[in-house]
C-alpha cells in the first residue's frame, strides 16, 4: 500500500525532472542560434570591409582614367598641364578622387561597425540563454521541490508506515548524481 502512495511523488518528481531538461534544452539551443549569428555577423563585417576595399580600389582606378583622359586631351591641343587652368582641373581630379576613395572606405566602415555591433548583441543574447536556462531550471526545481512538499503536508505520511515512537515515517525525494531517490526521515 505504502508504494500506492509514493505514485504521485514519483510523478511529480519526473515531471520536474523532465521540465528542467527540456528548459536546458531550449536555452542550450538558443545559446547555439546566437553564437552562430555572432560568427555570421563576424564574416559580414569582414566581407563589408572587403567590399570598400574593392570600392575605393575601383574609384582610384576612375580617377586615374579621367586623369589621364584630360592629360591625353591637354597634350592633344598644345596645353601647358602644369600651370592654369588645365593644372586646376587635374588638381580637382585627383582631389575627387580621393574623395570618392575616402567615402568609399567610411561606407564600409560604417557597414562593418554595424555588423559588429550586432556580433556583440548576438554573443551576448547567447550569453543571457544559458543564464536564462539555469535560472530557469532553478525554479522549476523549486517550484517541483514545493509541489512534494505541498503533497507531502496535505497527505500527511508519504509511506504510510508507523514509528515506534507513534510518529509517521515520511520518505522524501532527494537528487544524487542525475537520478531522484526515495530517502527515509524515519
Amino acid at each position: 500500500m505504502c508504494y500506492v502512495a509514493a505514485i504521485p511523488y514519483i510523478i511529480a518528481a519526473v515531471g520536474t525532472a523532465y521540465a528542467m531538461k527540456t528548459e536546458h534544452d531550449a536555452a542550450k539551443y538558443q545559446a547555439e542560434v546566437a553564437t552562430e549569428n555572432a560568427k555570421l555577423d563576424d564574416q559580414q563585417a569582414q566581407n563589408a570591409n572587403a567590399a570598400g576595399s574593392y570600392a575605393a580600389d575601383q574609384a582610384r582606378i576612375r580617377g586615374n582614367l579621367a586623369r589621364g583622359s584630360q592629360m591625353a586631351a591637354f597634350a592633344a591641343n598644345n596645353v601647358d598641364m602644369t600651370t592654369g587652368s588645365a593644372a586646376d582641373i587635374l588638381g580637382d581630379t585627383a582631389m575627387f578622387s580621393a574623395q570618392d576613395q575616402r567615402q568609399a572606405r567610411t561606407n564600409a566602415a560604417l557597414r562593418s561597425y554595424g555588423f559588429q555591433v550586432k556580433e556583440l548583441s548576438d554573443t551576448g543574447a547567447a550569453a543571457y540563454a544559458k543564464y536564462s536556462g539555469k535560472t530557469q531550471m532553478t525554479s522549476t526545481f523549486l517550484q517541483g521541490a514545493s509541489s512534494m512538499a505541498g503533497m507531502a503536508s496535505a497527505g500527511g505520511s508519504f509511506s504510510g508506515g508507523a514509528k515506534a515512537g507513534g510518529g509517521t515515517t515520511m520518505t522524501q525525494p532527494t537528487y544524487n548524481n542525475g537520478y531522484y531517490m526515495m530517502r527515509s526521515n524515519g
